[in-house]
Formats: structure tokens, sequence, C-alpha cells
């Protein structure tokens, strides 16, 4: 099944042939963190880019940005009316400056009665009701679509900007081909960013993303039947982020979802939360206050641990009442990488383990050179003796991975990652420092960053892991970190070493347990 979906999906998308047989993802033993969708994503998703706009913005003449007043909106955010004086609504759909606009004639769709126009020059080739044609150039700065007038009897709505090429065939494929392509040999997605889960403030199912909502970018993620379709369509094993407050009813509904949608035979993995031992995060700081509430621990880190593997186990609980067992589940207990002290305590609260499949890390490498008490040291440093830093971690890093494994193995558990990869960041203030940032960016471009995460993906490999879902699927390089395998959509692979060292670690290594 998983090789004839994928077929259908990639012969949609417009690829002359599909071998018969095996998908390209069968016996793949890497997963991939998806980015999150948003208008300043350096990766295209969906052919229609109006799933990546901004939610619309108040503006009026002679006022600041957003500043236009209170805007009337419907319960799927489009603008049910303007107020008098002028108000009108903004919606950046891409801002891609840094990496240029795909070219060519962007078809416009729309129902309802109103005024859509585009801002800062952009030529408009066709207009009439419902339907605009623009010419976008690979200069463009902003691509901003803006609602002028609408009939609240009958208002703009449904609003599609489809790239060139795609008017035919958006509805039936969303997903850009090249997006399919690229990830068509992961065996699993990891759709933590997709879903928006940290600091996630989704607690009933009435939270959730939709399909018919103005975006796909809100702070709710993307909706629940996109990822489902795009695990169908990869053949790909979803892996999902519960929100740390959401209610048992909206993790039912969510499981009921998934079971009535995905492909049987997929697996799923699921997980509470992203990373609740990291203080870092919201869902850390509710789990510990939980923890506390409940009277768990007298100290305040082993409370948040022991309730995060609490919620996780009932969270569990509520998946294999949906699904009739544990048979499709693979179920994640994540703790610290570099503590091994916090696997022990969310395996063993209340004898967790029991309940689990999987223990999850994040068996990063280069962490230290983003150390702020470092940063003048690591600053003066070349390209070359950072990558050798790197592969002195990586060594390093290959007793922790044994350490974790052999945990995990004496409670009947498989050792997974949930992320993995370089962490060259700076951090606590580090981060401003602009020369050690360029330095961090520069070795990720470096030719021997292919080597050095084969080297990583080996030891990982050697040392007990099973599964990595390596982090992350693409972004743009800033101060926050150099996470992408890939910068920008349409970047030649020759130039993304990291990318191309997962390409062939996949292609040298199938699954292996």
């Amino acid at each position: 099944m998983r090789a004839k979906l994928l077929c259908i999906a990639l012969l949609a998308a417009g690829h002359a042939a599909c071998a018969a047989g095996a998908a390209p993802n069968d016996d793949a033993s890497l997963g991939i963190n998806l980015g999150g969708v948003t208008y300043w994503s350096s990766e295209i998703v969906f052919v229609d880019l109006f799933k990546h706009s901004q939610t619309f913005k108040s503006q009026a003449p002679g006022k600041g940005y957003a500043q236009g007043g209170p805007l009337d909106l419907t319960d799927d955010g489009y603008v049910r009316s303007l107020a008098a004086g002028g108000q009108f609504a903004d919606s950046i759909v891409l801002s891609r400056p840094a990496m240029g606009y795909p070219e060519g004639i962007y078809t416009c769709l729309y129902e309802g009665r109103g005024k859509i126009t585009f801002a800062y020059g952009v030529e408009t080739v066709e207009g009439r009701p419902g339907r605009i044609r623009i010419r976008v150039k690979a200069s463009q700065n902003l691509l901003t679509l803006r609602v002028t007038e609408t009939d609240p009897s009958d208002p703009v709505r449904h609003i599609r900007v489809l790239l060139p090429g795609f008017e035919q065939t958006y509805d039936e494929q969303p997903f850009h081909p090249d997006f399919l392509e690229r990830w068509e040999r992961l065996s699993t997605l990891r759709f933590m960013d997709f879903q928006r889960t940290n600091g996630s403030e989704q607690t009933d199912w009435a939270d959730r993303a939709t399909p018919a909502f103005q975006t796909q970018g809100t702070d709710a993620g993307v909706a629940l039947e996109y990822m489902i379709r795009l695990s169908n369509m990869l053949g790909a094993d979803p892996w999902f982020c519960m929100p740390h407050m959401a209610s048992d009813d909206y993790v039912r509904s969510f499981a009921e979802m998934v079971k009535a949608g995905l492909d049987p035979d997929l697996k799923i993995y699921v997980e509470y939360s992203n990373e609740c031992w990291n203080g870092v995060f919201a869902q850390a700081r509710y789990c510990r206050d939980k923890g506390k509430e409940l009277g768990l621990s007298d100290n305040d880190y082993q409370a948040q641990l022991q309730y995060y593997s609490k919620r996780s186990v009932e969270i569990f609980g509520i998946w294999e009442e949906v699904f009739g067992g544990t048979d499709r589940l693979v179920r994640v207990l994540a703790a610290q990488s570099a503590n091994p002290w916090t696997s022990e305590q969310v395996m063993d609260f209340e004898r967790a383990y029991e309940h689990a499949d999987a223990l999850g890390i994040a068996p990063y490498f280069g962490n230290a050179l983003g150390d702020p008490k470092r940063q003048d040291q690591v600053a003066q440093m070349t390209v070359d003796q950072v990558l050798d830093r790197c592969a002195e971690f990586i060594a390093e890093g290959n007793e922790t991975i044994a350490r974790q494994a052999e945990l995990a193995t004496q409670r009947g558990l498989r050792l997974v990652a949930y992320e993995g990869g370089q962490h060259l960041v700076g951090h606590g203030g580090a981060e401003n420092n602009e020369k050690m940032m360029q330095l961090f960016h520069a070795a990720n471009r470096h030719p021997r960053m292919k080597q050095l995460y084969l080297d990583y993906l080996a030891g990982w490999k050697q040392n007990g892991g099973t599964l990595m879902a390596i982090f992350s699927s693409m972004g743009t390089y800033s101060k926050w970190g150099s996470w992408g395998l890939l910068e920008y959509h349409g970047q030649p692979a020759a130039e993304a070493p990291k990318y191309q060292a997962v390409m062939q670690f996949l292609q040298d290594n199938p699954k292996w347990w």
C-alpha cells in the first residue's frame, strides 16, 4: 500500500515514472523533523501559498502597521467587514527576500464579493471577480494580499494564491512536488513544528487548526487532515506531539481522526509535547507546576519529569483505547540526551516503561561551542578548527548514546532520537556575537560537514540507536541556528552537505532494527 500511494502522489505531482514495487522509503532508517509552515518559511510546502500566509492585520491610512483598529473577522479568519474611514486588511503571503520568489504568473482565486489587490508594486495581469492573475518577480520584497472592500453578507473568503502551473491540480495535490520529492526517502515525519508544539495553547478540540481556516500558519499549526494526507502520500509514519495542555477529549478526537484517515499500513509515533525536561519551554514549566501541585516530589525538577511521565502514560492509554491495542503505536518517552538520570526518572516513575515502546533523546553535537563564556575564544577559531572540535564532540557523544541505549534496553525499550544533528548556535547572549554566528554558518556549509554527519550517524547506529528524526528539514540560517538540512526552496543539493550526508546514509544503511 505504501508504494502504491507514493507512486500515485508522485505521478500526480508530475513525475514521469514510478518504479514498481518498493517505495523510496521502504526500510529507511531516518526520519525528518519538518519545519513550521509560516509566511517567512524558506520551505514551500503548499502550492497554494495562502496556506503559508499571515493572519489578516488591520490597517488604516496614516496609522502604523497593524494599527487600523479592531478587525471584524469570520470564524475562519476572513474579513467580514471593514470600518468606515478607509480601514483595510493586509496578509503577508510570503516573505523571501533572501532566497527570491519562484517567478511567473500567480493566480489568486476567491469567493464572495469585495476587492483584493496586491501591495508593493506587484503587477496585475488580469483582474475580474473571483480571479486575479499577478506577475511575481524573484526580486519581490514582500508578497502581500490586501482586502480593501468586502460585503458583510457575502464576504471575501476561500482565498487561494497559486504558484504557476498548479491551478488545475492544487486541490487534488496540495503539496509542492519538490517538497514531496525532497523527503520521499525518509521513513518518518515528526510534526512537532508543523503542530506548533512548543508553547501551544491548545486545550480543547475546538482550538485545533482546520483546513478551512484562512491560513495554516497560525499558532495552532497545520490542520491534522493535511498531516494525515502528507503521511499517506509519502507512505511515511507520522510522529505526533500532543499539546501539553490538551484535554483527554482533544487527545481522543485526535487519535480517532488519525485512525479514520491514516493508511493502516503506517505506524504512529506518539509523544507528549516536546522536551518537557527543558526549562526554556512553557510546557516544561507547566509540567513542573503540575508535578508540584500533585506533590509528586519535593524536588521541583523531579516533580516536573514525573508529571511528564505520568501524563505521557495517560495519553498513551487513550491512543491504545482508540486503536484497540498497541500494534500500530510507537509510544515515546523523551528525556535529555546528556543526562541519563532524566531518562531513568521518566521511564521508572510508576513503571512508565511498561506502557512505552521507545526512549527518545536528542544527541546533538557542537552545543558547547555556543557557550557565552567561551564566545570570544570560539569567535577566533577557523572553520576547520570548529569542525575538528565537532569531530571530537561526536566521539564523546557516542559514549552517552551507548549509555542511553543500555538504559532503554534494560527496560525493554528501543532508543530513538526525536531530534538530532549539529547544534552550532550561541545562547545566553552569545547568539548576538556576529563573528561567531558567521563562523557557525560557514561550518554548516563546509563540505567537511557531510563526512561529520556520516560519522555521527554511524556512531548512532553502532552504539545502539534506532530511528533518528533529523532536525530539521529546511530553514534560513540566523543567529538562532543553522538547523535546516537545506536553507531554501530550490537550493541545489550540491550546496547542502548535511542533506547529501543524510541521503547517502539512507542509501547505505537500511533499517537495521
